[in-house]
């Protein structure tokens, strides 16, 4: 994991954000890192021990597990639980200091009686659906469960929240709209009487491309990991990819015409070639839909050379093959790049078009086997 990229794109964002902020309001919002799915592959004690240091404030987990894992990392920072935690899990959500996104009376209520039970208090952020169609009141309830909130024991409200299912497409319009109906409804809410805290809205998408979305607070996902969140997004900021997947050469082999390579026989060998196979597989993350379609970038020590090779045949389980040509000079222990920030080899936005996916699934793939070594 290169983490001079994670600093950089932290400061990409911040800075970006902050020139239009200062501009317009005086002040630029806080920040609240997504580190869930274990910071999309790339390790979430690491990475939040470093987007803490750039000056984030807060941290996002989808689990009461996740947000255990920080807290056992010594990340004492404010943690926000986007997803609901089970009835058995909400004693440890308590525990762990987590800040859950309520929506409805029944869940905070459960909340109330556990801070109850342990004598503690428990900050929550009312989720407002203003059009994701995930989790959420409606917006004309927004106030209601609010006051509902304010009235249990053991529960403060900290904030309130939106999320946007397309802040990174061409159509800004929904967006926008979206942006309104939330602002309406945090309206209704100091309307009653009820101060919301802190207010957030903005994805990755949204702090790109919509700076009316910004409120208090922004929530960068995939682009803190230096990728778009879609390719319809005008790629107006630089971001550089964090993480690099390698792996070394274990074999290598010459095969003549015809030869057949790895499951199913599907990979034949157009001319006498060598063939050189790699210690992953699908087991470690690594596509086997890559199977005859991918490519890596191989470092060969004895010339110096750098340059693609394709998949040779299916990816299995732990292994898979690459076809390095006939003058190849590749040797056990080569080094061998199949995704990261070098522009000379594949990123993981490349890889997701192969698979007709989004980079997101492509760093979230890389399984806990693989060693994550931060430099």
């Amino acid at each position: 994991m290169h983490l001079e990229n994670l600093r950089f794109n932290l400061r990409r964002l911040r800075g970006h954000v902050e020139r239009a902020s200062t501009a317009a309001h005086g002040t630029a919002p806080q920040m609240c890192v997504a580190v869930k799915a274990d910071a999309y592959g790339h390790g979430s004690v690491q990475v939040a021990a470093v987007a803490l240091q750039e000056g984030c404030t807060h941290l996002g987990v989808a689990t009461v597990e996740e947000g255990a894992t920080l807290r056992a990392g010594g990340i004492e920072a404010p943690i926000l639980l986007y997803g609901l935690a089970a009835d058995e899990e909400i004693e440890a959500l308590v525990r762990n200091r987590l800040t859950p996104f309520v929506a409805d009376r029944h869940y905070t209520e459960l909340l109330s009686d556990a801070a109850h039970r342990l004598g503690a208090s428990v900050a929550v952020h009312l989720k407002i659906d203003s059009g994701m169609g995930r989790i959420g009141c409606r917006p004309a309830d927004a106030a209601a469960v609010a006051r509902e909130i304010i009235a249990m024991r053991g529960v403060t409200l900290a904030g309130v929240a939106t999320h946007f299912p397309l802040a990174d497409g061409a159509d800004n319009g929904p967006t926008r709209e979206q942006t309104a109906r939330f602002a309406a409804a945090v309206a209704a809410i100091r309307s009653a009487g009820i101060e919301p805290g802190i207010v957030h809205a903005a994805n990755s998408g949204a702090v790109i491309g919509h700076p009316e979305s910004w409120f208090d607070m922004l929530r960068p996902g995939i682009s803190v990991y230096g990728y778009y969140p879609s390719d319809e997004q005008p790629r107006s900021l630089e971001l550089k990819p964090v993480m690099e997947l390698r792996s070394r050469i274990s074999f290598v082999k010459k095969v003549e015409a015809g030869a057949p390579i790895s499951y199913g026989m599907t990979y034949r060998a157009q001319r006498a070639t060598t063939i050189a196979t790699l210690p992953l597989g699908y087991a470690d993350g690594y596509n086997r839909l890559l199977s005859n379609r991918g490519q890596v970038l191989v470092h060969e020590r004895a010339s110096g050379r750098s340059y693609r090779a394709p998949i040779a045949g299916r990816v299995c389980m732990d292994q898979f093959m690459i076809d390095v040509g006939p003058d190849a000079r590749v040797q056990r222990e080569d080094e061998v790049v199949l995704f990261g920030p070098d522009p000379a080899g594949p990123d993981a936005e490349e890889i997701a078009g192969l698979l007709g996916t989004i980079p997101y699934e492509v760093t979230c793939w890389v399984s806990k086997r693989v060693p994550r070594i931060y430099v």
